[in-house]
């Protein structure tokens, strides 16, 4: 079967750059809301994932690579890809924006014309780069309120990501819980995805119903990643962790000891 080149009428076009900044610890269905917006708005989107340095640890589970697959997972290529690291303390409110337009035309993307954020604290960081957020919003295009620079074009969209109630540190909390109510925040795409990827040091334990055997190697649920644990539901204090071999093996006094912070 030959396949057709698709061609976009060259009339459905702008000169719009779209920009979200953001950690990606976790894509959620707030996240995917304002996307779809950009994709919809401009020509060119650009996706600044933040924190690209910190990964394993609470608050920041992902690499920089996890989150970009996740990103295109839902997307594509459709998206421009900058990857952030975080800067510290500054002086200036402007110097994250000045950080961030910096990386943008060092990987020779177009600058950008509209950034778009989930509040207004978020996007304060950009205000002399693209629009002052004084006042009220400029116009409101769906359920976004927008703020434009009169002279020179550039805008802030924001959509107010606690009207869904949805947020990244709740997702992340149930992830690692095991609760799967994360799965109601998340693109549902990325569900296998994630309970593949996420760090299984920093989720709770699975709890398995004994057998007569007493057999961690059948009792316990296979397809779990290298470093799942394991506990018999009526033995909690004796966790059992996948090993690189394949094997569940109960963890030893030492790693127990670095478990509780000694």
């Amino acid at each position: 079967m030959v396949t057709k080149t698709l061609k976009i009428d060259p009339r459905i076009s702008n000169d719009r750059v779209g920009l979200i900044i953001s950690r990606q610890q976790v894509k959620t269905l707030a996240h995917a809301g304002i996307e779809s917006q950009m994709m919809i708005d401009n020509s060119v989107n650009i996706m600044g994932l933040g924190s690209c340095e910190k990964h394993g640890v609470e608050g920041n589970p992902l690499t920089a690579d996890q989150k970009r697959i996740a990103h295109q997972g839902i997307w594509g290529s459709a998206f421009k890809i900058c990857m952030l690291q975080d800067i510290g303390a500054t002086d200036r409110t402007a110097d994250w924006g000045n950080y961030v337009l910096d990386r943008i035309a060092r990987n020779q993307l177009p600058e950008p014309t509209d950034l778009y954020s989930g509040s207004k604290h978020e996007a304060r960081w950009y205000e002399a780069h693209f629009a002052s957020l004084k006042g009220e919003p400029t116009f409101t295009r769906g359920r976004f309120n927008v703020w434009e620079n009169p002279e020179t074009g550039k805008r802030i969209h924001i959509l107010d990501r606690t009207e869904d109630g949805i947020s990244s540190s709740e997702a992340r909390m149930l992830i690692e819980r095991r609760d799967p109510a994360w799965m109601d925040m998340v693109p549902a795409k990325l569900w296998n995805y994630y309970e593949q990827e996420y760090p299984p040091h920093l989720r709770v334990a699975i709890e398995v119903e004994p057998t007569a055997d007493r057999d961690p190697q059948t009792d316990f649920p296979n397809g779990q990643p290298v470093g799942t644990k394991c506990i018999y539901i009526d033995d909690p204090e004796r966790v059992f962790i996948l090993r690189d071999d394949g094997k569940w093996r109960a963890r030893s006094d030492s790693e127990n000891r670095k478990s509780m912070g000694d």
